[in-house]
């Protein structure tokens, strides 16, 4: 009899102690932060405030257990922030996949998360043309699942080249047909596993007034590039991926209406926004036809001017 009662109080404290250790090891056990890399070249990188403010906005709304991530840092800013990213000055999209330089990158920090914003220098300095960029786009997309096969991607249509400053009279439409075949791209590479998000930080962006010289944002830029980054990447850390189709600033330059066509009512449009109006449909993004960094008459008179056969391009 007390044979028995002994092997049944073993059992009974074996299974206490199960209770207690699965209790341990449970409070022992807590998600490691989201890790969210930061890619791209300067405008990411030196100084990249823009990562400064959306660290800080996603502090301050609740989205505390993330972690920047990438072998850059060192960056000062007016808000102190996590400014580990992968961001590097000057580089092309062409050369990190064709030189492989991203999976290093990708091993050091195992991203969940990727917000890139490339392309800008393919076109300025390469110069690359569009299909070899979103080609380069395609091969770290894959690297990007070889490292995590659930990664998922923020892609840029990427901030406007104002011409004149950059030297380089065909950027700005370049820009524009890049930002155009972007969400075609990116449904063809997207996957239910590993989503890629299209970000449009094209739409709204001024380079008069929201960048130092035209190319590199100013505080004004930094805020922007940060807000358009915000929506898509909480809805990701909140356990959703974004389904809204992006705005498309690939409009053709001067279709302000984005009717297909560039005619006399785009001109009026552009006019009506000159003198403080608020016409409605207006893309502004398409209005500075002459690439000067601002929309104003002179946009609306080469618009009629094209209209009617005295000019066959803008900028």
């Amino acid at each position: 009899m007390q044979k028995r009662k002994t092997k049944k109080n073993q059992g009974f404290l074996r299974l206490v102690l199960l209770s207690i250790l699965f209790t341990f090891l449970a409070a022992g056990v807590s998600a490691a932060p989201v890790k969210i890399m930061p890619l791209g070249d300067s405008i990411t990188g030196t100084p990249g405030c823009w990562r400064s403010i959306l660290w800080n906005r996603l502090q301050d709304t609740g989205y505390t257990d993330i972690d920047f991530v990438g072998t850059q840092m060192g960056q000062i800013c007016s808000l102190p922030f996590d400014d580990d990213c992968e961001g590097h000055g000057s580089i092309l999209a062409v050369d990190i996949a064709n030189q492989n330089q991203l999976p290093p990158w990708l091993a050091a920090t195992s991203p969940d998360i990727v917000m890139m914003h490339l392309g800008s220098n393919d076109v300025m300095v390469g110069p690359k043309t569009n299909t070899q960029i979103l080609a380069a786009y395609s091969k770290m997309i894959d690297q990007m699942r070889v490292n995590n096969p659930n990664m998922k991607i923020l892609v840029a249509q990427i901030i406007p080249m104002y011409s004149p400053t950059s030297g380089c009279s065909t950027c700005y439409q370049q820009v524009i047909d890049l930002n155009a075949a972007i969400p075609a791209w990116a449904a063809g590479k997207t996957t239910s596993r590993s989503p890629i998000i299209v970000v449009d930080q094209w739409t709204g962006f001024n380079t008069a007034t929201d960048t130092s010289e035209g190319l590199h944002p100013n505080d004004a830029g930094n805020q922007k590039i940060s807000d358009k980054w915000y929506p898509p990447l909480t809805a990701l850390l909140s356990g959703t991926t974004p389904t809204a189709a992006p705005t498309t600033p690939g409009d053709p330059i001067g279709d302000v209406n984005g009717n297909g066509s560039i005619d006399i009512v785009d001109a009026l449009l552009i006019a009506q926004y000159y003198v403080g109006l608020e016409p409605s449909p207006f893309i502004q993004g398409v209005a500075d036809v002459n690439c000067s960094g601002d929309i104003d008459i002179i946009d609306a008179l080469l618009v009629a001017q094209f209209y009617v056969g005295l000019i066959t391009a803008f900028c």
